[in-house]
């Protein structure tokens, strides 16, 4: 019975230790949903450093070792008590370095960065669970980590001290110093974890995605160890010690709404978009290695304006380790800001404003957080196209053609780049070849230029061994001249030129056309294909403001030329030849029209094919030379004299052309006076009539023509001796059926007919009123030949203001008709021989139109003249 009983108590025992211990066991798993639990875990797994405080006016010193060739700085500021979080807030600070040896200072720095802090779930009581940086202290704000690459000079002795300290007055910074010591790790397990360090050094170094960054530089990071030094002195004395905890956590990378470190290169320029009325403020400074301060630059700033407006200034580059702010006052309108360093050296910036007033697609902004004050950095806005690469080390281009393509399909447009490590002006030589399908050559035509180098403009490149070119035959390994010190671990940027742009037509027959280059040179593809719209840029790029500039690089609704890839894409890629041209969108002035040599020859009357009617107009010409005496007639009023020109080698006897406007004054008498005396007398019979005078000696004399008949108006077929003349004219009515009219092209070159339009009003139309063709849309081109423009076959036409005095058509008294020309160029396209020019009204209003040409000058030569690439407004329809 006891052996039982015993039994039974410990059987009770148990049972009541286990719901003991399962009872405290459900109150610590209540306890870690606890705020304090979670809080505590935030501990827990981060990780916890001891950084050296640099209090504003103090410094630590640091012992660097004989053999050190490069120093990591890492760093965190301390915020004033009662900053605002907020995700797109950015901090500039900035960290001075002094390197002394027992002679004296041997390398003094002052090294600037940005940063932001990065928090995830807030809790209620202001708290977050996640944040990339903090420290014991709930009221302690501290920034996301940044480092500093420092590199020490090569010749030094062997002691020698570095002395750090903030930049700014007021700034409080946390810093640790490493040395760097390179190791290999050959285990794959090591080289996925040394991968994964990297990524997160390039995340704690720069914005830059580390995708972003080139193979060499990647294989850098995760090779490197770096071994921390201790500050010299006595804690609390020398030096004051900060425990921060770290964890992994940051926020996503949104590039544009981030106020990035930027570096604005040797003669390189960044083009900024800014809706006014605005005052963005400008940040310069310079990280530049110098031992004195002395200016970085000049920077130039200007800024353009929708309604064409720009302004210049010239800035005082920074001196190392001093920032500089320019406040910038934009009214209202559009805006671009353009700022260039003219400098040698590179140079940092930024630009600050209200969110609000930076132009970007909206697809491309992310709104700011309530916390941010709605100021942001702005950043340009780049396109980016595909491109690729030709040269000596390089296959060579072959672009593919269908054989079934009309003219228009085998019309190909070719954009070249030069690609350089400096900027150059060296010409740039192009070679292309057409073949057919056996291989043979069709035919074949050069492109050289000299193109100037391109500041808004750069190429995103496959990186190359060595930090080489593509298509270059002897690697070339460039200096990252912006790695020192900068906190970035970017590549040295290739400088682009602007693009020398060529059409060509490719013949009948023709399969393939091969393209090379003697040296490196950017190379882009583009077929025709008409939209049948008029191309218009899309929002917020819009032209219905413009005036006097125009958007560059914007993107389009509609488009006419499209790109096209070569045929041995496979092979480009793998030599590294495929790249994105990136191109900044901003206004720029729209430059005067090509220049052009004036007209050698006469001006040729053009008159169209068959018989239309005809009507015979007077309108102002100039008397200043003795060629146009014939062409002139001289207005004369009743009771007003006026002085003629009278010229013997004029064949023709002097002659009144008289109107009247009511035939109620037919019978009245006229009488023509000549220098005061009685010339000849007689009566008007006819609403319009013709009075011959009695021949005249030649000279100038006063004419004065007496009446007393009303409405009448009277020509004499002699010039004004002073003035403007009238000039008779024969005009021929335009209907929708239109006047063709024959164009002779004597050689290569181009030619212009001139086609004078009247109406009866003199402000410009709104709608197409005029139909333009030639040879009924499908010319004879000239193949294998590089033209500078291409000659549209078939356009409309909208009919600007006239900005001409009035003609006056004869025998219709007080009637006006208001001239403008519309040119028709067939250009060296347009193959030699007699084209077909037909114009048509489009309109409900009556038209007249003349037609003229200057005489050709005889021109083999090749074009050498060439526009700038890009979608051309004057080639949306051919």
């Amino acid at each position: 019975m006891k052996t039982r009983s015993r039994a039974l108590v410990a059987l009770l025992g148990l049972m009541v230790g286990l719901a003991l211990i399962w009872g405290a066991s459900l109150a610590v798993l209540g306890n870690t949903d606890t705020p304090t639990a979670r809080r505590d875990a935030k501990f827990v797994n981060a990780e916890r450093l001891i950084f050296y405080r640099l209090e504003p006016g103090r410094e630590m010193r640091v012992r660097v070792p004989a053999e050190a060739e490069e120093l990591l700085i890492v760093t965190h500021e301390l915020l004033p008590d009662g900053s605002p979080y907020a995700p797109e807030k950015q901090y500039q600070y900035g960290l001075k370095a002094i390197l002394r040896g027992p002679d004296g200072v041997l390398l003094e720095r002052s090294i600037f960065t940005r940063t932001r802090q990065s928090k995830g779930q807030p809790q209620e009581d202001g708290t977050f669970l996640a944040e990339s940086a903090f420290t014991t202290h709930a009221d302690q704000q501290v920034t996301d980590e940044r480092e500093f690459v420092l590199r020490l000079p090569k010749e030094r002795p062997d002691y020698s001290v570095l002395y750090l300290r903030a930049a700014g007055a007021n700034d409080t910074l946390l810093a640790r110093v490493y040395v760097r010591a390179h190791r290999t790790l050959p285990l794959l397990a090591s080289q996925k974890l040394a991968q994964a360090r990297a990524e997160v050094r390039a995340g704690r170094a720069t914005f830059e995605p580390f995708e972003k960054l080139s193979a060499d530089t990647r294989r850098w990071l995760a090779e490197e160890h770096w071994e921390r030094l201790n500050a010299e002195g006595e804690a609390g004395t020398d030096y004051q010690i900060e425990p921060v905890y770290r964890t992994p956590y940051r926020l996503p990378l949104v590039e544009a709404t981030e106020s990035v470190q930027e570096r604005l290169g040797a003669g390189r320029a960044v083009a900024l978009n800014v809706t006014g009325p605005a005052k963005p403020v400008l940040w310069l400074w310079s990280d530049a290695t110098d031992t004195k301060a002395q200016p970085h630059g000049p920077v130039t700033v200007q800024t353009l304006s929708a309604d064409g407006t720009a302004h210049t200034m010239e800035l005082p580059g920074p001196v190392a380790g001093s920032p500089m702010s320019h406040p910038l006052e934009l009214p209202e309108g559009v805006h671009t800001v353009m700022v260039r360093n003219d400098g040698q050296e590179d140079l940092r910036y930024t630009v600050e404003g209200p969110f609000e007033s930076w132009l970007l697609p909206a697809e491309s902004r992310s709104q700011p957080g309530v916390a941010s004050e709605g100021r942001v950095a702005f950043l340009p806005d780049t396109r980016r196209t595909e491109a690729f690469a030709t040269g000596p080390a390089c296959p060579v281009l072959e672009l593919d053609i269908d054989p079934r393509m009309d003219a228009v399909g085998r019309l190909v447009r070719i954009d070249a780049r030069s690609l350089d490590r400096v900027p150059s002006r060296e010409p740039l030589h192009l070679s292309l070849t057409v073949l057919d399908a056996q291989g043979q050559s069709l035919g074949q035509a050069s492109l050289d230029a000299t193109p100037e180098p391109a500041p808004f403009e750069s190429a995103a490149l496959v990186p190359l061994p060595g930090g080489a070119l593509p298509c270059t035959p002897v690697a070339t390994v460039a200096q990252d001249a912006g790695s020192a010190g900068s906190g970035e671990v970017t590549d040295l940027p290739a400088w682009v030129s602007g693009a020398t742009s060529a059409r060509v037509f490719l013949p009948m027959g023709a399969r393939k056309l091969r393209v090379e280059a003697p040296r490196t040179t950017i190379v882009q593809f583009y077929s025709f294909l008409s939209s049948g719209q008029p191309i218009a840029v899309s929002t917020p790029y819009t032209n219905d403001a413009l005036t006097g500039v125009r958007w560059r690089n914007a993107p389009v609704d509609q488009r006419s030329w499209h790109p096209m890839r070569p045929a041995n894409m496979n092979a480009l890629m793998q030599g590294g030849a495929r790249m994105e041209l990136l191109s900044q969108v901003r206004l720029e002035p729209v430059g005067p029209e090509e220049e052009r040599s004036p007209p050698t020859g006469d001006a040729v009357v053009v008159r169209p094919y068959g018989s239309p009617s005809v009507v015979e107009v007077l309108e102002s010409g100039p008397a200043d030379t003795v060629d146009m005496v014939r062409a002139l007639s001289t207005v004369l009023e009743p009771g007003r004299a006026v002085r003629a020109r009278f010229d013997a080698r004029t064949p023709t006897r002097p002659e009144v052309r008289l109107s009247l406007k009511d035939a109620a004054a037919l019978g009245n008498e006229v009488e023509v006076l000549l220098d005061g005396e009685p010339l000849h007398r007689f009566t008007v019979r006819s609403t319009r009539a013709r009075e011959l005078l009695p021949p005249l000696p030649p000279g100038e004399h006063e004419v004065l023509l007496r009446s007393t008949a009303p409405g009448l108006t009277a020509l004499l077929n002699r010039p004004p001796a002073a003035g403007s003349g009238l000039r008779s004219r024969t005009v021929y009515p335009v209907s929708q059926g239109g006047l063709r009219v024959p164009v002779r092209k004597t050689g290569p070159g181009a030619v212009t007919l001139n086609v004078v339009v009247y109406t009866p009003v003199a402000e410009g139309a709104t709608e197409p009123q005029l139909s333009v063709t030639v040879d009924g849309g499908n010319p004879v081109r000239r193949a294998s030949v590089l033209v500078p423009h291409v000659t549209r076959a078939e356009r409309t036409v909208v009919l600007p203001a006239s900005e001409r005095e009035p003609a006056m058509p004869v025998g219709r008294p007080g009637v006006k008709w208001y001239a403008r020309t519309v040119p028709v160029t067939l250009g060296e396209d347009i193959a030699p021989g007699v084209h077909t020019v037909r114009i048509q009204s489009l309109g409900t209003g009556p038209m007249w139109a003349r037609f003229f040409m200057f005489g050709q000058a005889v021109d083999n030569a090749a074009p050498r003249m060439w526009n700038r690439g890009g979608w051309q407004p004057d080639e949306d329809m051919l």
